[in-house]
């Protein structure tokens, strides 16, 4: 009878899961064959290591992470249809439902345990630091064009607004979390089907509305009622 099919995605996709319940630094070599339900040894097929696994699991979620976007491509033409805080507020509620997502989830609960221990984790949740600043920087900039906020320093402005979010992103997430482990009759597949928390939501709402507020904003007239890109 022909072994187990078993590719290195796979042990990527094992580790990710198996640090999302019990983060990286507790996941052994047998947790990762125990979830693909292979032995240990077959791991060596591809992988020297447990510490190789880690590496190829980072530059995995380099290549994943990178492809997420921030900012709309057409921010003058959102910008010139929507006032400012519909404009952030459908950004922003975008971007976290697109993080609650498989395998965006795992990969940044990974990358955030990994943080402190490895360099390249860092230096990859630094780089979509960094693109959500410059997407922010962006839409600020669209959005001063289009009348609907003052002149201000776009670049400061930008760095107090993802610092702020990215902290209610990472207590969403580490709440979503807990929620997500206090209910696996979730089952496989479905892991991630619970409903969002409008709590967080709501509150990411109102730090907008307020940070709108202090930038100095126009309403937009004829609005539309629907937020862009949802």
């Amino acid at each position: 009878m022909p072994g187990k099919k078993i590719t290195r995605e796979k042990i990527i996709e094992s580790l990710l899961s198996s640090a999302f319940d019990k983060s990286t630094g507790g996941t052994s070599l047998a947790d990762i064959a125990g979830t693909l339900n292979i032995k240990k040894a077959s791991l060596y097929n591809h992988f020297e290591n447990r510490t190789e696994i880690i590496s190829a699991t980072l530059a995995y979620s380099r290549q994943y992470i990178s492809k997420v976007t921030f900012a709309p491509p057409d921010t003058d033409s959102v910008a010139a249809k929507y006032s400012a805080d519909t404009v952030l507020k459908g950004v922003v509620n975008r971007y976290f439902k697109i993080y609650e997502r498989e395998p965006l989830f795992q990969i940044y609960i990974f990358l955030q345990s990994e943080k402190y221990f490895t360099y390249e984790a860092m230096v990859i949740l630094n780089s979509e630091k960094e693109k959500m600043i410059a997407g922010t920087i962006k839409i600020l900039q669209s959005l001063s064009a289009a009348g609907k906020i003052g002149a201000i320093a776009f670049g400061p402005a930008a760095v107090w607004f993802c610092n702020a979010v990215l902290q209610m992103l990472d207590s969403y997430l580490a709440e979503r979390k807990e929620t997500i482990r206090q209910n696996p009759e979730s089952g496989a597949g479905s892991l991630f089907a619970l409903p969002s928390d409008d709590r967080t939501i709501t509150q990411v709402n109102t730090l907008i509305e307020k940070y709108i507020q202090a930038l100095g904003s126009t309403p937009a007239p004829h609005e539309s009622s629907s937020q862009p890109h949802e």
